[in-house]
């Protein structure tokens, strides 16, 4: 008997084996996480017999797989924010809001933390922060209202990230600066969505949208200006508190939330304006509120942004329009 034969053709077929073996399991894996490709073609005939028109190059595949997550504000919350800005060691993190009188000076709706000072705004949510030598307490309670209403117009236009030039120092410098809270939460972080500059003043600002786990958080935008690598000035909607995911939240995908896109909106979607594309995102949705403290949830939607420039979006649990 020829062992080294033997051996040989064993080793070839335990080879061929676990290509077989790996090749099923990658085919399983891919049809799990993927819509069938005959659904979204038979969705794409159904939805153009009703009037909504869709590129089936712009439907997205893959089944979403996103986390709902939980956040809270509250005094303590807003307490831990402003002791991060101020640099207060962790060993004195137990100190209240109340006992930080001489650190932290409350003043209403306003605060001084360290070099900044805050003021909040109808939320925990809205907040604008500059520093003391940049913006004083009386002009940065003024200027509120524009930056607010900068937002108002991003999000009616439709939010799009900006394609071209050199964003490094912006995010460095925003970076450094949301780095300051001490619970700051690495699930949380940002895009430049558009910037510029001011020679003459030594001056950069850019508008920054605020993100978990890669995906924009609606309506989270900010303002920023920064000079000489350190910002100077922060107002908008956002996050500085810590998430905790829900796993296991079934998730409607994209042929889904079309259907359901056509049954509560297709009275406004023309026939001949196509759908452009479909993105995922986080949408804000309040879960308890209190006179003391507020928690909420960041549920994963679908926005769907058209060639007319209509978007809307639709949140992926429960497929209604946010």
């Amino acid at each position: 008997m020829n062992t080294k034969n033997t051996k040989t053709t064993v080793i070839i077929l335990l080879i061929t084996a676990n290509i077989f073996f790996i090749y099923n399991i990658t085919a399983l894996k891919i049809s799990s996480e993927n819509i069938p490709s005959e659904m979204i073609d038979d969705a794409v005939s159904i939805l153009a017999r009703n009037g909504f028109a869709a590129d089936r190059n712009k439907i997205p595949e893959r089944k979403p797989a996103n986390v709902v997550y939980e956040g809270v504000y509250s005094e303590a919350a807003m307490a831990d924010i402003l002791k991060g800005f101020a640099g207060i060691p962790d060993e004195l993190r137990y100190l209240e809001l109340r006992d930080l009188e001489e650190m932290i000076v409350p003043g209403g709706t306003s605060y001084a933390a360290g070099d900044y000072r805050f003021v909040f705004l109808e939320n925990y949510f809205n907040v604008s922060i500059a520093d003391k030598d940049y913006i004083s307490g009386e002009e940065l309670e003024g200027i509120n209202e524009e930056v607010q209403e900068g937002i108002r117009l991003l999000l009616e236009s439709g939010i799009s990230k900006t394609q071209d030039g050199d964003t490094r120092k912006i995010e460095r410098a925003v970076r450094d600066f949301i780095r300051k809270p001490q619970n700051k939460d690495i699930k949380l972080s940002f895009e430049v969505i558009e910037f510029g500059e001011n020679k003459s003043e030594n001056l950069e600002f850019a508008w920054i949208n605020q993100t978990a786990d890669g995906v924009m958080i609606d309506s989270h935008i900010a303002y920023v200006e920064i000079s000489d690598g350190r910002v100077k000035y922060f107002s908008g909607r956002w996050y500085f508190g810590e998430l905790t995911p829900r796993r296991g939240t079934p998730l409607l995908d994209s042929v889904n939330i079309l259907f359901k896109s056509m049954e509560s909106d297709g009275n406004i979607i023309q026939g001949d304006d196509m759908l452009k594309g479909m993105e995922t995102e986080y949408s804000v949705i309040t879960h308890e509120k209190t006179s003391e403290m507020e928690s909420f949830y960041f549920v994963p939607s679908w926005r769907l942004v058209f060639e007319s420039g209509r978007n809307f979006s639709y949140n992926m649990i429960t497929g209604n329009k946010n």
